[in-house]
């Protein structure tokens, strides 16, 4: 009898699911549900929304004929999305006065609301040379768990003293399939300042930081930590009656979203590069023994694949960046050439670029902050070089190569740090939908770049995971050979015109390092 494996993916906007087949990887559903409040003001999210995808997806992704055969599931989120729980396993949110109080929603991963405390937190981390610095790059994110809890600590005590576990949103999910909730190795280590060498903070930075910090750090971060591919346990009864499937269904661990690429895209050793393309980009680089990489801003043991260690860096704003300026910027004429073609705005200004070698225009893609190299999220966007004769098409073709530069960045930071990246591999949707700027990552990388063909990437990835949870496949290298993405695209940079973009990336590296001096200097 077929095996399945259900990933679950969700993301900023919305959230999809793919059912499996185990032993070749074979999409043979897919699904997608957005969020009916979709991001609240303030960058929160509704507890209602993440639970009620949760139950659509699951309902509809597996038909009648298919039930028997799910043998594991696995839910990846987006990171860190923080979900603060009572005591009684309820999102604050849910209890009764606290509904609409934003200290009691859900934190999303963007939300930066936290950068005085993490700034308060990084100067005495340095002060006290606190040894987690070296993991996280010599830096500490206002994204992060820390920062985000002592922002509500401070903002609304009397809604922090209702808090009983912080978990990230992929343990939140994970632990309502099962009816516990257990830790994971990725969200604990790049997010919670969690080693299991180091282990948690020490008691006196945490003290020092708020009194009784310590303690209460602790108590919320409390649970079991969970490597990928281990199972955090069975379906609870509840849902198999629910959904009608069979009684030994595992649920895998929870995973970072942009943490399933490696799996999907076979990047499982030392040098291989994972791209994942969204409204954010993560880019992870495997490695096989411990470098800690000043700027980039995570690395962990057993983080992505178990028994080598993972490095995370990434850029806060790519779709995002990308939808603000069709939103907000383009003109009329473009908008309506779209609509009378039936194609989107991003496919008309791509189709208007003409020797992109040559673009006068420079940006630095920081509209979200900067997540690595440098690791300051109170950075902002910049856009230099505009005349009275730049098109919007210019300005578009900026901002993709300002993606590209940043990406460069990271990676050239990985080869200082002593760790080379051989080849890199791509995902995502928007790896898919933009052509154009994966050219340009070819281009200003200087190296090819291969982009798995498949629209649901991530969720395979999470597929994966769920197939070495539940025994279909002995190791997450066996299931990656089994299930991942077999076809790809190919881009080369062009040679022609390597010179050009060498030039182009020396220009938005000078104009990056100008932006943050001009940060620097406003303090």
């Amino acid at each position: 009898m077929m095996q399945t494996v259900i990933g679950i993916d969700y993301g900023t906007q919305e959230a999809r699911a793919i059912l499996v087949n185990a032993e070749d990887g074979e999409v043979l559903s897919a699904r997608a549900v957005r969020y009916p409040h979709g991001v609240m003001d303030g960058d929160l999210a509704s507890a209602e929304d993440y639970e009620g995808a949760l139950e659509t997806l699951l309902a509809r992704v597996t038909d009648a004929g298919l039930r028997d055969s799910v043998a594991g599931i696995c839910v990846d989120a987006t990171s860190l999305t923080l979900v603060p729980l009572a005591a009684d396993g309820r999102v604050l949110s849910r209890l009764p006065g606290l509904e609409a109080h934003p200290q009691a929603q859900i934190k999303l991963w963007k939300r930066h609301a936290a950068q005085p405390q993490a700034e308060e937190a990084l100067q005495l981390a340095r002060r006290t040379r606190q040894p987690f610095l070296g993991r996280t790059g010599g830096s500490l994110s206002s994204e992060w768990m820390l920062p985000k809890l002592v922002e509500m600590r401070d903002a609304a005590p009397e809604v922090y003293a209702k808090l009983d576990l912080a978990l990230d949103l992929c343990e939140f999910l994970t632990g309502r399939l099962t009816g516990r909730f257990c830790r994971s190795a990725g969200p604990m280590g790049y997010k919670g300042l969690y080693s299991a060498d180091l282990g948690l903070p020490g008691d006196a930075f945490l003290n020092e930081l708020r009194p009784g910090l310590a303690g209460e750090y602790r108590r919320l971060m409390r649970g079991t930590v969970l490597r990928p591919g281990d199972a955090a346990g069975r379906l609870s009864e509840s849902w198999k009656r629910r959904l009608g499937l069979r009684q030994d269904v595992v649920v895998a661990a929870g995973i970072i979203d942009g943490h399933t690429g490696p799996a999907a895209l076979g990047a499982l050793g030392r040098g291989d590069a994972a791209l994942v393309v969204g409204t954010s980009n993560v880019l992870s680089v495997q490695a096989d023994a411990l470098c800690e990489i000043e700027g980039v801003c995570g690395i962990v043991r057993d983080g992505m694949v178990p028994g080598m260690y993972g490095l995370e860096a990434g850029q806060n704003c790519t779709g995002d960046m990308l939808e603000w300026y069709v939103r907000n910027a383009v003109p009329s004429e473009v908008r309506e050439a779209a609509e009378r073609r039936q194609v989107s705005v991003h496919e008309i200004l791509s189709g208007r670029v003409c020797e992109p070698w040559r673009c006068r225009i420079t940006a630095a893609d920081w509209w979200n902050g900067s997540r690595n190299v440098p690791c300051d999220l109170s950075l902002t966007g910049a856009i230099l070089g505009l005349t009275l004769d730049a098109r919007p098409e210019d300005i578009y073709l900026a901002l993709l190569q300002g993606i590209a530069c940043g990406t460069r960045e990271l990676i050239d930071q990985c080869a200082r740090g002593g760790l080379p990246v051989h080849r890199i591999l791509a995902t995502g949707g928007m790896a898919l939908k933009n052509p154009l700027l994966m050219q340009q990552y070819a281009n200003l990388l200087g190296r090819s770049i291969s982009v798995g063909d498949l629209a649901e990437g991530p969720a395979l990835g999470a597929a994966i995971y769920a197939a070495v949870a539940a025994g279909v496949h002995p190791t997450l290298e066996a299931a990656s050979r089994a299930m991942g993405i077999r076809q790809f695209k190919t881009y080369a940079p062009d040679a022609a015109h390597a010179d050009a973009y060498e030039q182009l990336f020396r220009r938005n590296h000078r104009w990056r390092e100008a932006v943050r001096a001009c940060r620097e200097e406003d303090g």
